[in-house]
């Protein structure tokens, strides 16, 4: 055989075997990304999500990392997202970025609404990823829009140590697809979010519900057991609210609810839990507090409601409040330590203690186990 014939031939099944080895990397590619997919589709909590995009999915893909960017359209993502129902930080550190629709205008305007891949991403997005520790190993990435509805709603940025894996216009279809099918999830799971705050909230107040609180309640006295912090419940009661109903009438009774609400709201965290418990009785639980802390947030809402005249149909109306506070800590001797047991003497500790800032003459705050001191301050209604 002639040797330049030869050559032709050795060229040609050359060409032949690289085009089947990246038929079958491309077909290896389609099954990961479509094994990827039906398990992103899916997810019904944040949890799920977290931990599937930025844990499993750099271990599948062989990437460096994941960093996943929501933007807050509806101002309720970040309540959403880490949601108190779901363990979603242990997997978002770093890694989980909300921007406000306000303050992060400029980096929401930098987002491309077309997969942007290559060496250079790195550098325009390098705020998005300087707390990762693996941010130096970066060699190239590929910064993915989620759209819904033809409006982005965030981006998915993939990390990887190999300069040649992501190059610019170079095989995006796969990347489409996963951010198309991601931003489907993050939206389903993000309104079943919103559903399940609807059935665990009051509906008069807002506040959570008497239901949510005592599941939630539970769950922060085993994280504060295991982390060895304390949590304090605070009981609080609206003074003589039957008068206000008798004399006011119950409309009016219903809008100082609700504005208490909105003031407890306003001195409490968010992750904090206000619950109205029954009536005219509230319920906050708060993790990691110490009983200083939670006195002087207790006094401060006092304050607030007792020194205000409120307007309610062109009538003036002051009221006050009373509230008991109680602390976990105080309970540890309490044998068996199981949240049952903790959960009901915590409430009862601190429904004790708002009894005895009631009988001791209403409007104080009174920590369980201590004498009721009459407040001389901005004493307002009893």
């Amino acid at each position: 055989m002639d040797d330049s014939l030869y050559e032709k031939n050795r060229l040609l099944q050359r060409k032949l075997d690289n085009l089947i080895k990246q038929a079958q990397t491309n077909e290896r590619k389609q099954q990961l990304y479509e094994s990827f997919g039906f398990d992103i589709i899916g997810v019904t909590t944040p949890a799920q999500l977290s931990e599937l995009l930025l844990c499993q999915m750099p271990k599948r893909f062989q990437l460096l990392d994941v960093t996943l960017i929501l933007i807050d359209h509806h101002q309720d993502t970040e309540h959403l997202f880490f949601n108190p129902d779901e363990d979603v930080r242990r997997y978002s550190t770093n890694r989980l970025i909300i921007l406000d629709t306000e303050t992060d205008a400029h980096l929401i305007q930098s987002l491309p609404d077309r997969p942007l891949l290559g060496t250079d991403v790195m550098k325009k997005y390098r705020s998005m990823t300087g707390n990762l520790n693996s941010s130096l190993q970066v060699k190239s990435a590929a910064m993915l829009p989620l759209m819904r509805s033809e409006r982005i709603i965030g981006a998915l940025l993939l990390l990887s140590h190999d300069i040649n894996r992501y190059q610019e216009g170079i095989g995006t279809l796969f990347l489409q697809k996963l951010s198309a099918m991601t931003a489907v999830a993050i939206e389903n799971c993000l309104n079943q979010q919103r559903i399940k705050e609807i059935s665990y909230q009051d509906a008069l107040t807002q506040a959570y519900n008497r239901r949510y609180f005592d599941l939630r309640l539970k769950e922060e006295i085993a994280r504060c057991i295991r982390s060895d912090d304390d949590l304090i419940c605070m009981f609080l009661d609206v003074d003589h609210f039957k008068k206000i109903n008798d004399t006011f009438g119950h409309q009016t009774g219903d809008r100082v609810l609700k504005h208490m609400v909105s003031l407890i709201k306003e001195q409490v965290r968010s992750c904090d839990i206000v619950a109205r418990y029954g009536g005219e009785e509230f319920v906050v639980a708060l993790p990691m507090t110490t009983i200083q802390a939670a006195h002087d947030v207790a006094e401060r809402l006092r304050l607030a409601i007792c020194s205000a005249t409120f307007n309610f149909n062109d009538k003036p109306l002051r009221f006050s409040i009373s509230i008991g506070i109680a602390c976990l800590k105080s309970l540890m001797t309490i044998q068996p330590l199981d949240l049952d047991t903790l959960s009901a003497a915590l409430l009862d500790k601190a429904d004790q203690a708002l009894y005895m800032a009631k009988s001791g003459g209403r409007n104080q705050v009174t920590v369980y186990g201590s004498r009721p001191v009459p407040m001389n301050s901005v004493q307002g209604p009893s």
